[in-house]
């Protein structure tokens, strides 16, 4: 059977079932609040919590279903019109031209329920600019190919055939696979990154439920009381004691980086078609979307000593809508060898990696320690001032010099083939690829430091870049710096302009 046509000239409602997501997602508030309640004898406080959970809960149920009646959108041949607010009544207008991506994305209970959340993202946004919470698979597909067909044939009233909307697996087909990762080579990916990020909640859960008196019998148990001597021992002593703390903590933060990235990367898969990049990836939340070729600003190449000693890395992309998920950037390629990410930049833009670096001032070694030194000094003199043994921290001075060389080491820039190579860092090590034809602004700064030992700092900026998230050369000096400034902007100029007419500015030095 046929779904009917999107009539996109009718204001359209989120689908009913989302009421039943909204609901179950306002659960955990009433948990946090009933918490205290479940491992403690009833008291006076405890009857005020349950009468101020009463309070929320008769408070949250009709704010949920008013959200759903005062929540209505429509697409036009221009733009898409979100109403939404309860109390005060908001209207958002999104054009067309300037949408950049619509994702579905599903978790566990949409997916379930057979519902889905839509993103709407423009161009240099930092967030969604429209969110559709929730609304039917069908639905959301159809979303996708409206905005898609209007944006291909602008003015045209009705672009969107009386057919039904080709559902995932049979839409991949007629694409073209760039990449896939199976769950072995995922699995290995997890294990070359460390997170921290759910540790306090596991130690706060440790504290709350006292989960290390399970642990500690559980072991017992297992162990028939063979452990337990050792227990005691490594208890009594606080050098052991500290020791097995670092350990687990080690051990958590590797564990956790599995599976955060099992959740984010499974079932990854990035395939072309037409002129847009297709990927779709999720464990317990399925995300698709689509990359626009024309849109992609820049390629980066990231990596850490590990994964480079290995020779593994993972190919990300400056986008003008960036995805704060991947801090900034969209992920291309998780987890694959050289002359895979070469295959699959093939297809976004030729890549010939230079064959040497032009290495920045040597004085960037000092520069960069000094910095480190002054940093560690603020955050360890208060600390001496109350326990003097932090002074020893002090002796972590020559580790800096050290990070401050490999500082330099690792930073330098080319040019090759209309495209400019920045590489830089240290335990997280980028590669930049900037196409010259995506330059908006490139100029030179210097600080007062900087002009008094004759170096300047070279800036690239293109479409979406964020403040800490742009190719930059650091210390550089000046002569030098000002005559590779010149050189790019006359590649551009002899290039780009003749043909496409594209204006740029370039300030050889800002105050």
């Amino acid at each position: 059977m046929q779904p009917p046509p999107l009539h996109t000239a009718t204001p359209q409602r989120l689908h009913p079932l989302s009421l039943i997501q909204r609901f179950v997602r306002s659960l955990p508030g009433f948990l946090v609040l009933l918490l205290p309640m479940m491992f403690r004898t009833t008291g006076r406080s405890d009857w005020f919590t349950l009468v101020l959970v009463i309070i929320v809960g008769a408070l949250t149920l009709p704010l949920i279903i008013l959200h759903y009646l005062r929540f209505s959108y429509l697409i036009s041949p221009t733009e898409i019109v979100i109403h939404s607010g309860i109390l005060t009544r908001r209207k958002r207008n999104i054009p067309l031209e300037k949408v950049q991506n619509i994702e579905i994305e599903q978790s566990l209970l949409p997916r379930f329920l057979g519902i889905a959340k839509v993103k709407i993202e423009t161009a240099g946004s930092q967030a969604a600019e429209g969110m559709l919470e929730y609304v039917g698979l069908d639905e959301a597909q159809r979303i996708r190919a409206t905005v898609r067909a209007y944006q291909k044939n602008p003015g045209t009233a009705s672009p969107v055939p009386d057919h039904p909307v080709v559902p995932l697996s049979d839409e991949q087909s007629s694409e073209t696979l760039l990449f896939e990762i199976p769950f072995r080579r995922l699995l290995l990916s997890g294990t070359f990154r460390f997170s921290l990020l759910y540790l306090a909640v596991i130690f706060s859960l440790l504290q709350q439920f006292d989960l290390s008196q399970v642990v500690e019998s559980a072991l017992d148990w297992v162990s028939r009381g063979r452990f337990e001597p050792y227990l005691d021992q490594a208890m009594a002593s606080p050098f052991l004691t500290a020791t097995v703390a670092v350990i687990l903590t080690a051990a958590l933060g590797w564990l956790t980086g599995i599976a955060i990235t099992i959740a984010r990367y499974y079932g990854f898969r990035l395939s072309l078609e037409g002129d847009k990049l297709h990927k779709r990836s999720g464990l317990f939340t399925v995300a698709e979307g689509t990359i626009p070729l024309a849109k992609i600003q820049a390629l980066i190449l990231r990596s850490n000593p590990l994964m480079r000693k290995f020779g593994w890395y993972r190919l990300e992309l400056q986008t003008m809508g960036t995805d704060v998920r991947e801090r900034g950037h969209q992920v291309a390629v998780p987890f694959a060898q050289e002359e895979v990410l070469l295959q699959v930049a093939s297809h976004i833009r030729p890549l010939v990696f230079p064959d040497a670096f032009s290495p920045v001032s040597k004085l960037h070694i000092r520069r960069t320690f000094i910095r480190y030194a002054l940093m560690l000094s603020i955050s360890l003199a208060p600390i001496a001032y109350w326990w003097p043994l932090a002074l020893w921290g002090f002796a972590a001075l020559p580790l800096l010099l050290v990070f401050a060389y490999l500082q330099w080491r690792h930073h330098g820039y080319a040019l090759v083939d209309n495209m400019l190579y920045i590489k830089r860092g240290v335990l997280t090590q980028y590669l930049w690829m900037v196409p010259l034809d995506k330059f908006q602004v490139l100029y030179a700064t210097r600080s007062l430091f900087q002009r008094r030992l004759e170096l300047a700092s070279l800036i690239v900026d293109t479409a979406g870049a964020g403040p800490f998230s742009s190719p930059v050369i650091h210390d550089v000096p000046h002569p030098d710096g000002m005559a590779f400034l010149e050189h790019l902007y006359n590649a551009f100029q002899a290039t780009f302009l003749p043909a496409q007419t594209v204006s740029s500015e370039v300030s050889p030095e800002a105050p």
